[in-house]
């Protein structure tokens, strides 16, 4: 299949361009509005992300369709196999530990204390404080799994394996996912974001399809947010005072 000057544009759109432009007015804008403190901050947070991710994803499918390539070759057609039941499998046995975590969290103060160290840093500033907040974190995790699966595991592996081996073209592209989350510095953001972009590329290659990782995505973003929710609700407004330095 030959690539065209779109595909080129897109790569570079989703490799660089977005995840710069990002970057640049999360520490110029939003970085400092959530060290300012208040819920409007991460609201706005997360709508943006939302928003900005969709029309990244439509325009993308857009032009996958209107060039009458199959859905199966960015791993959007309709499941089947083994490989595809062993990895629905997995994602379910995932999604019960992470969610008996998110339960020990919420009736654990040791438990909260662990996770309020884990999220001490710049990630801690984006973990919803309410029921506003999460519902809206659900909207964004159902948004990044979905949305970042397509760009990142679908199109941009499709659009590499043109150029490289399989295996090479996972490695890769996660780790332009990974530079994509630079923002979040570069051990809770970078490292982070390449070992799971490793992790849900080999789930993609294995199944054969992307609604293993899309599912395992927005499950490991969903009990993220809802365990951080839990340890910052429980503590109070200290917990947001000392992520701000206002303490």
């Amino acid at each position: 299949m030959m690539l065209s000057l779109v595909d080129h544009l897109l790569v570079v759109l989703i490799g660089v361009a977005y995840p710069l432009c990002f970057t640049l007015d999360w520490y110029r804008r939003l970085l400092p509005r959530l060290q300012a403190g208040g819920a409007c901050a991460r609201v706005r947070l997360y709508r943006q992300g939302m928003i900005e991710l969709w029309v990244l994803t439509l325009a993308v499918l857009s032009w996958w369709l209107w060039s009458g390539r199959a859905a199966t070759a960015v791993g959007l057609g309709v499941p089947s196999g083994w490989a595809f039941w062993i990895g629905a499998l997995v994602t379910v046995g995932l999604a019960i530990i992470l969610g008996r975590q998110v339960a020990t969290v919420r009736s654990s103060a040791e438990a909260r204390a662990q996770v309020l160290k884990q999220f001490g840093g710049v990630a801690g500033l984006m973990v919803p404080r309410d029921r506003h907040e999460r519902r809206l974190w659900m909207g964004l995790s159902l948004t990044a799994g979905l949305c970042e699966e397509v760009l990142y595991r679908g199109f941009l592996i499709w659009y590499l394996n043109l150029l490289l081996p399989g295996v090479a073209a996972v490695l890769l592209a996660a780790i332009v996912f990974g530079l994509a989350h630079r923002y979040l510095g570069w051990k809770d953001g970078v490292l982070r974001a390449t070992i799971a972009g490793v992790v849900l590329g080999v789930a993609y290659l294995v199944t054969g399809t992307l609604w293993v990782p899309i599912a395992l995505h927005v499950i490991l973003d969903v009990s993220s947010g809802l365990t951080g929710s839990a340890a910052f609700e429980a503590v109070g407004p200290v917990a947001d005072r000392d992520q701000t330095g206002d303490a």
